[in-house]
């Protein structure tokens, strides 16, 4: 896929940015008003789309029963929702970074501050979901809170809008689909509407900003940041299936073990991360020996060519 490219990259990110802030001025929620939060949970709903559960199809998953399929799918989202918090909480920060030393006149900087601000909602209204579902807060795992210390404070600004685009894009798919299951709990749905159109905005100004940055790094950085995140896949992979939400849902110690080797899982993954993939490759982000980590987290589709 071709780049589109202007004579003036700073005046496209600038035009971009003013499209956006107009966007958000006119298409934007208050979760507190949007969500009808008195609204019964529907008897019957699941929380995520069946076959986007991990035991979907599974042997484990054929000997439940409807209630119990239902409240997996609830732990699921849970856990989901618990690493779209701190995914959230990191990108506010680092986005806070790249408004520091720059002039808060500028369009670019202050939809940097609408997004801030779009994500601290976020944060809130994914919290009183999970509490809405029943469910409680899953805590990001400590080595992962811990590296995320690291990385918020000093990663560069390109990989900031990268490492944006790698959590908002997936989570972005898996949420569209979502929005428009019927057989999905309203409650979950309008979560996931609502974040889909804030959220669009965010991805259109980090591909903005990553036009503009990525051609100017030098070989060097350029692979540096390839492997931050092919690494950063990696780790998504494998928190993915947490133990806990098997626990919390009362599936036994082997259900985990079921869930990693479960086709389609990685037809979930890979189907989420189609966009991209396909982007990052067009930027060169993803080649080589990053592909092949990329390939065997699941996010990318086995017969795909490096």
């Amino acid at each position: 896929m071709a780049i589109e490219t202007t004579a003036d990259p700073l005046a496209g990110q600038t035009k971009k940015a003013r499209q956006l802030l107009v966007s958000s001025s006119r298409h934007s929620y208050d979760p507190r008003l949007d969500i009808d939060w008195d609204a019964p949970l529907v008897e019957g709903k699941w929380f995520l789309p069946e076959k986007r559960c991990t035991l979907y199809s599974t042997p484990i998953w054929d000997t439940l029963t409807l209630e119990q399929k239902i409240v997996s799918s609830r732990e699921e989202m849970a856990s989901s929702i618990g690493l779209g918090v701190w995914t959230e909480h990191m990108l506010l920060h680092m986005v806070s970074r790249y408004i520091y030393d720059r002039n808060v006149a500028t369009p670019q900087v202050q939809f940097a501050l609408t997004e801030v601000a779009d994500e601290v909602r976020h944060m809130i209204m994914f919290a009183n979901v999970v509490e809405k579902m029943g469910s409680e807060v899953y805590l990001t795992p400590w080595r992962i809170r811990e590296s995320g210390r690291l990385l918020k404070s000093v990663v560069p600004v390109a990989a900031l809008w990268a490492l944006i685009l790698l959590t908002e894009e997936i989570f972005d798919q898996i949420q569209r689909e979502v929005a428009a299951d019927e057989t999905v709990q309203p409650l979950v749905r309008t979560m996931s509407r609502i974040h889909v159109v804030e959220e669009a905005r965010h991805i259109s100004f980090a591909r903005t900003e990553l036009e503009r940055f990525v051609p100017q790094l030098s070989k060097a950085r350029l692979s540096a940041l390839r492997t931050l995140l092919a690494l950063s896949i990696q780790t998504f992979s494998q928190e993915f299936f947490n133990p806990l939400m098997y626990s919390r849902a009362g599936l036994p110690a082997s259900a985990r073990k079921e869930a990693v080797a479960n086709p389609y899982v990685r037809e979930t993954f890979s189907s989420a991360a189609e966009r991209i993939t396909t982007y990052y490759r067009s930027l060169g982000l993803i080649g080589g020996s990053s592909a092949r980590i990329w390939r065997k987290a699941g996010f990318l589709k086995a017969d795909s060519r490096d």
